[in-house]
């Protein structure tokens, strides 16, 4: 594996001023600072060559400047995402220590005019996406966004696109993923923002100007496959049309806040959160576990009854063998 995603914690005051979101039973325990800067060395270690930190909210964390510190002596770029909440604490950061090459930082932006605003956090995280990013160009190396694509902001998606590659960022997209499941973490059960059939040609009309967009040098950071195949796998009734049971290997490293090792974003599964990031540092227990990633039995339940399109294990896929990849 070469991309490694973290959440370092489930904490973020968002959630608790607003009860935006819940995540309820599916928080963890956090590691300590000392466990996260080991952590940071085992990543390098085991060769993870991109590795983004996740939350919760990393920025609420009072070791966030010491992470970042350590994340810049490692031997991976990184990329932190925030709700850009913490704007004050971002820009210190961003200008009293700040980022290596090709490191920086990814934001929530999913509209830019109000219309196309479905309210909630979505709405307050890209207020502070399109105040925050506009005064990081120049002092942060990378900056990007990260735009769910639902039902309401599809004719918004070209904007947003070329508004963040005129400000020199990156745009990532990823439809929003529904399912009704206990295990799952981050998937909604509500279908009502979801791409359904009745959208497919609108989906394959944004898509054919997203993707000609990209071949134009936009900055898309998804391959042509995935925005050309995103219609037919996501205009669905009952399940995804992708799904990660073709998949010979694990692409993508998921770790959780107390360190152990998850299937994906969205499920810990059965079998794979009994290992650490520390066990992935011996060559056998790193092959025993890619073969749990494959048998996990929570993995397999979902390929065969939801399927999903999350990009980010689609991403990690398509660019593996040049090492993973953050703009891409």
């Amino acid at each position: 594996m070469h991309e490694a995603q973290w959440v370092v914690t489930y904490e973020c005051g968002l959630n608790k001023a607003s009860k935006y979101c819940s995540l309820g039973e599916h928080t963890r325990k956090e590691a300590s600072l000392a466990e996260k800067l080991e952590a940071i060395s085992l990543l390098s270690l085991i060769g993870i060559r991109r590795l983004k930190f996740l939350g919760g909210e990393f920025f609420d964390l009072d070791e966030a400047e010491q992470l970042v510190l350590a994340a810049n002596s490692s031997n991976f770029d990184f990329v932190v995402t925030t709700n850009g909440m913490q704007a004050d604490k971002i820009m210190a950061i961003a200008n009293r220590v700040g980022f290596k090459p090709r490191s920086g930082l990814f934001f929530s932006l999913d509209f830019l005019s109000d219309e196309y605003s479905v309210g909630g956090c979505s709405h307050v995280k890209t207020l502070q996406a399109k105040n925050l990013i506009p005064k990081l160009v120049g002092i942060v190396p990378l900056l990007g966004v990260n735009t769910v694509i639902h039902a309401r902001n599809l004719d918004e998606l070209p904007n947003i696109l070329a508004w963040i590659t005129d400000l020199g960022g990156f745009m990532n997209v990823c439809p929003l993923i529904w399912g009704d499941w206990g295990k799952f973490i981050y998937r909604t059960a509500d279908q009502e923002l979801a791409l359904k059939p009745k959208h497919y040609s609108q989906v394959e009309d944004t898509m054919a100007i997203l993707l000609a967009m990209k071949r134009q040098g936009y900055n898309l950071a998804c391959s042509e496959e995935y925005i050309t195949k995103l219609a037919k796998v996501c205009c669905c009734d009952r399940r995804f049309g992708w799904d990660c049971g073709h998949l010979t290997f694990c692409p993508l490293l998921r770790i959780d806040s107390d360190l152990s090792l998850m299937v994906c974003s969205d499920i810990r599964g059965a079998i794979v959160p009994r290992f650490k990031l520390q066990d992935l540092v011996d060559a056998a227990q790193y092959a025993i576990f890619q073969q749990a990633w494959l048998d996990d039995e929570h993995r397999q339940y979902c390929c065969g009854h939801f399927g999903c399109y999350w990009s980010n294990i689609v991403r990690a896929r398509d660019n593996f063998d040049e090492g993973g990849s953050f703009l891409k």
